[in-house]
């Protein structure tokens, strides 16, 4: 059930009920002055109770009526002819000849103007009311397709960190057996990069964003399982300022754009991949050589779009992606 909304109500009826009976304060006399509070008291009490009963009919509007705006002026309009006579007869009967000069009933033509008085008023607070309500009604939507728009990017970015353990996990263990019966020490190391990978995978998968120099270090231990599986085939240069450190970034993502680059490119011993990450015009930029592979790795379609949907969330900006003199970079707003 809707709430009848006062803090607009009682400040817009009281300016409206002052303003209606602000014309009797022309004559400039202490009749009419009498006259303009016994006026604007009435004025006050009817609209006071017209945006009461106007918010319980929109509230009924939505629940019993099918035909909507059409219905609820309908019944607006009835319920305004009907409190301005009630309230007329009413203050006639209880307050008598004090408050005559306003109400004194004078046959057909008095009757005519509470009729269209009401209606004038009664036409007025419902469409505010109406109004009202239809700002409400559209924030409370935008404010649900945010939520699911939200929850429905998390979905995402949870299915992207956990489809990250299967392949990788596959390939982290093909790199382990080649080096394991040949280089020892190498692979003591190799196995130590694969645990802070998977520690920092658990510590914060959970976190909209991460500190960029908490990213860079992931990132190092990252490359060296890269290096350990492609050798020289691979060359990933990382040049961040230190200023940016304390700068936030969601987390794993330059892990999934490193990725991408993998996935999609060549890296061979005549054909090397480079990849950079930089900064450049106050962006985080990852770049790569273009030289594509002829079958691409099996990919869910929705790595990148998701990282947009996520920077759109967090700074309302967008990543911005280019494809220029054979690089293929993505640049990444700063997160302060």
């Amino acid at each position: 059930m809707k709430k009848v909304n006062w803090r607009v109500g009682l400040p817009f009826t009281v300016i409206i009920s002052i303003l209606g009976s602000f014309p009797i304060l022309l004559h400039f006399s202490t009749n009419e002055l009498n006259l303009f509070i016994r006026s604007t008291c009435y004025n006050l009490i009817l609209t006071q109770l017209y945006w009461y009963a106007f918010h319980k009919v929109l509230d009924s509007r939505h629940l019993n009526f099918s035909k909507g705006k059409a219905i609820y002026f309908m019944l607006c309009s009835l319920i305004a002819i009907s409190l301005a006579f009630l309230l007329n007869f009413f203050l006639n009967a209880i307050v008598g000849p004090t408050i005559k000069p306003l109400l004194e009933p004078n046959g057909t033509r008095f009757i005519l103007l509470i009729a269209f008085r009401g209606l004038m008023l009664g036409g007025l607070i419902a469409f505010i009311v109406n109004y009202l309500d239809v700002i409400r009604e559209k924030q409370a939507n935008t404010l649900i397709i945010e939520q699911l728009k939200q929850k429905q990017l998390e979905a995402n970015l949870s299915s992207l960190k956990e489809q990250m353990s299967p392949h990788f996990l596959f390939n982290s263990l093909n790199s382990l057996i080649s080096i394991i019966t040949t280089d020892g020490e190498g692979a003591i190391n190799f196995v130590i990069r694969l645990s802070e990978v998977y520690r920092y995978l658990l510590q914060h998968r959970e976190h909209q964003t991460v500190s960029l120099h908490e990213e860079l270090d992931f990132i190092q231990a990252y490359i060296f399982l890269l290096k350990v599986r492609f050798k020289n085939n691979i060359k990933v240069t990382v040049d961040i300022p230190r200023q940016f450190f304390r700068t936030r970034i969601p987390p794993l993502t330059l892990q999934l754009l490193l990725e991408n680059a993998v996935k999609h490119n060549i890296a061979s011993r005549t054909k090397p991949l480079e990849i950079g990450i930089t900064i450049e015009n106050n962006m985080i930029v990852v770049g790569n050589n273009i030289q594509p592979k002829v079958s691409l790795e099996t990919s869910n379609g929705f790595g990148l779009t998701s990282m947009e949907e996520q920077y759109r969330m967090l700074v309302q900006e967008n990543i911005v992606i280019k494809s220029e003199n054979q690089r293929f970079k993505v640049l990444l707003p700063i997160i302060i």
